[in-house]
């Protein structure tokens, strides 16, 4: 199809995207982007308009049920059936089930993922979610920094949260690192059992932190897994067109605005997705949508988007 015929075709669909499935992109703002970027480069908007309409994006309500997927399917649930196998009874009616995940979820301490103690953090924005709408004490969360085993004594399980995992070295980070080395102890000490739980999570990287055995001691709970399908450029996307080796012509394409200004088409550890978790993007989606500098506009913005 024609560049300009893909535009033509494709632009009232991305203005009903943005109006009806995304809260926080507008369609207004995507437009100022292009103007800024592409005024007159028709190639550049047909491949950012077809990355754009591919991108999986995750709405507020979204990560909200995520989270309570993770947390009362994938981890308390699978307790609860785990109990009913092992005592040989596979009947519970639903106000007793409610009545034991409700307890459950009384015996869990929460600490959020950080690399910084800064309240724009991803973790924090999760674990208002957990108290605000999940009805979690406000008592059973606390950054790590302040986890003491006198805190901790009672509960049955401590959980990290966190939006995602890309290449997956911040949680490696995290996970050996002194402070909460100090935390595994007391919970091994206590017999507590200790969860990670992420939103979304890329699962080749997931599974070579296992395979290393670099989260020793940690379960590991991805409420929804990204695959190589769901990368820009990989060969399973569906995104081009492979009868025109569309992909490479993208690639060269964007290899020449790397060159030109500045920035960079892949992510970091060149990863090259195209994620939009609510209002931000992590490190690891396309940075032709959150950098920059002199000559490029970003989309979105990180706290990074500067460097």
């Amino acid at each position: 199809m024609d560049h300009q015929q893909y535009l033509d075709e494709k632009m009232h669909q991305l203005r009903v995207v943005c109006q009806s499935q995304w809260d926080y992109l507008k369609y207004s703002d995507f437009d100022k982007w292009l103007s800024d970027n592409f005024q007159n480069d028709i190639e550049g908007r047909y491949y950012v308009t077809k990355i754009l309409l591919h991108t999986v994006y995750y709405s507020k309500k979204d990560m909200e049920k995520l989270m309570h997927y993770g947390l009362y399917e994938k981890i308390y649930g699978k307790q609860v059936k785990a109990d009913l196998v092992a005592k040989e009874d596979i009947y519970l009616s639903t106000s007793v089930a409610e009545g034991i995940v409700h307890q459950l979820k009384e015996s869990t301490f929460f600490i959020p993922l950080l690399d910084s103690d800064k309240p724009s953090e991803s973790g924090n924005g999760i674990i208002g979610d957990l108290v605000h709408k999940m009805n979690v004490s406000e008592n059973q969360v606390d950054f790590h920094r302040n986890v003491t085993e006198g805190k901790l004594s009672g509960y049955k399980y401590l959980i990290f949260v966190d939006d995602c995992i890309g290449s997956g070295n911040q949680l490696k980070k995290f996970w050996n690192s002194a402070p909460i080395k100090q935390i595994r102890d007391i919970c091994e000490k206590l017999s507590i059992k200790i969860y990670y739980i992420v939103l979304i999570g890329y699962d080749n990287n997931i599974e070579k932190l296992k395979l290393a055995d670099d989260l020793q001691g940690l379960e590991v709970v991805v409420c929804d897994l990204l695959t190589d399908k769901n990368r820009v450029f990989s060969e399973g996307n569906i995104i081009w067109d492979k009868d025109t080796n569309e992909k490479e012509a993208a690639i060269a394409y964007f290899e020449k605005i790397k060159k030109q200004k500045g920035i960079n088409f892949l992510g970091y550890k060149k990863l090259d997705f195209a994620v939009i978790l609510h209002d931000r993007l992590p490190n690891w989606s396309l940075p032709i949508f959150w950098k920059k500098n002199s000559l490029w506009s970003n989309l979105l913005q990180r706290k990074t988007s500067n460097q």
